[in-house]
């Protein structure tokens, strides 16, 4: 099974006037089918990089060679990152719950957390990943700058304890590892931070951690192969691209909930915000991303979601063949007047928690959609991490928005540096 997407409570049989009407039902195939003929004229002079990875069997070689010495060395992997360096990462080993190495991510400037990880790892048998492609982010040069010193104070080398992630060819953090003789892993130029959780960037540290890498690309590959040639009809990157900006547009649903039916997905919620925030908000356009986690966000945000202004569209996802699965057996469930979940399995649970607050928003006339895995493993989650880049690409088409800069960021930071003396 493929990933699939459900639109129906998003269309005004479902909820009104607040959801689209047959007329944006009836362009899409062809909408579709135009931009992905853009899309292939503009992969042919190197944009949309990020497509190109599935497909690309030296970034799958270069990966492995540069991490093959470093496996099992290591019981501590620290990620000197922030943004698209970091929150890749963590929602690939927080959805995929791998045996190895404990993961520490260093992604702000907070002293206290440079103290807890400090603290929490031992020098002798710790792995530092410094990950930027200028190397001039100064969230990640502070950290590399604190943790070098920690490294030298102790007598380690550190190009035993230290793995580059960078730009081929250019930049500070290239150089520093150039003259440090640091082990290092690339990120193609042509791929922005954001889009790069499937370059080195993050395959590189993940397949320390013991995740399939080569999976993780299969899936993407399936989603690439879909927006290229498959049916319009069941190009789900596309419809979400597409449908969501014209939510905004037309029918001012100015954000966009994303909320995951399973505790695997809570990091995916944070590293899609930054994907669709920082790729969309631009010249007073754009669609705010939230994030939420079912079931347990029920108990906090929805209130807001079914009653509060109705200015959002939700996109839920569910998981269809939870592994493991528990069954619930038996207990004092008629006690709590919860006889019901007896003989049933969390899974079922869970997914019928979903189904029951995409009903309730859909009677509250909150326009709603589901992507439905089939299940959760390495390869469905590259389908879905590449779905979800694609659809931000057509995204930014639909608000007329270039979807890989981020001017305002780069305005925020050079004021910090001129505020720090720069």
């Amino acid at each position: 099974m493929a990933i699939k997407l459900d639109i129906s409570n998003l269309l005004e049989p479902a909820v009104g006037e607040h959801g689209l009407g047959e007329d944006a039902v009836a362009a899409l195939d062809p909408r579709i089918l135009e931009y992905r003929n853009t899309l292939a004229a503009e992969r042919a002079y190197g944009l949309h990089a990020h497509m190109g990875l599935a497909h690309d069997a030296e970034v799958l070689e270069n990966i492995l060679r540069a991490t093959q010495p470093l496996l099992g060395r290591h019981r501590h992997i620290v990620l000197l990152g922030i943004g698209g360096s970091s929150l890749g990462l963590q929602m690939l080993v927080h959805a995929l719950r791998p045996r190895g190495p404990a993961l520490h991510v260093v992604d702000n400037t907070d002293p206290t957390l440079f103290a807890e990880v400090r603290e929490a790892i031992e020098l002798e048998h710790t792995l530092f990943i410094p990950v930027s492609k200028s190397g001039g982010t100064i969230e990640t040069v502070a950290a590399l700058g604190y943790f070098t010193g920690e490294l030298n104070k102790a007598g380690l080398k550190l190009a035993d304890h230290m793995l580059a992630i960078t730009d081929p060819a250019k930049g500070h953090l290239r150089d520093f590892a150039e003259r440090h003789g640091l082990p290092t892993a690339e990120i193609p130029p042509a791929v922005g931070g954001r889009f790069s959780v499937l370059t080195a960037a993050g395959l590189a540290p993940a397949a320390l951690m013991n995740i399939d890498i080569a999976a993780l690309l299969q899936g993407a590959a399936r989603t690439v192969d879909l927006s290229t040639d498959g049916a319009p009809a069941e190009d789900w990157p596309a419809t979400l691209g597409l449908l969501a900006p014209e939510l905004c547009l037309k029918r001012g649903k100015h954000s966009l909930v994303v909320m995951p039916y399973s505790s695997r997905l809570e990091y995916l919620s944070d590293w899609f915000v930054q994907l669709w925030d920082e790729s969309l908000g631009k010249d007073g356009k754009g669609q705010a991303a939230i994030p939420a986690v079912g079931a347990s966000d029920q108990h906090s945000q929805l209130q807001l979601f079914l009653e509060g202004p109705n200015d959002k569209a939700l996109l839920f996802m569910r998981v269809e063949k939870h592994r493991p699965d528990i069954r619930l057996g038996d207990f004092e469930w008629e006690h709590f007047g919860s006889g019901y979940v007896q003989g049933k399995t969390l899974g079922e649970v869970i997914n019928s928690q979903q189904a029951g607050t995409a009903q309730a928003c859909t009677e509250r006339k909150r326009p709603n959609a589901t992507l439905t895995l089939p299940h959760l493993d390495a390869s469905t989650l590259g389908e879905l991490v590449m779905g979800l880049e694609i659809a931000t690409t057509y995204a930014g088409w639909a608000f007329g928005v270039n979807p890989y800069d981020q001017p305002a960021v780069e305005l925020g930071k050079r004021i910090s540096r001129r505020m720090l003396g720069a």
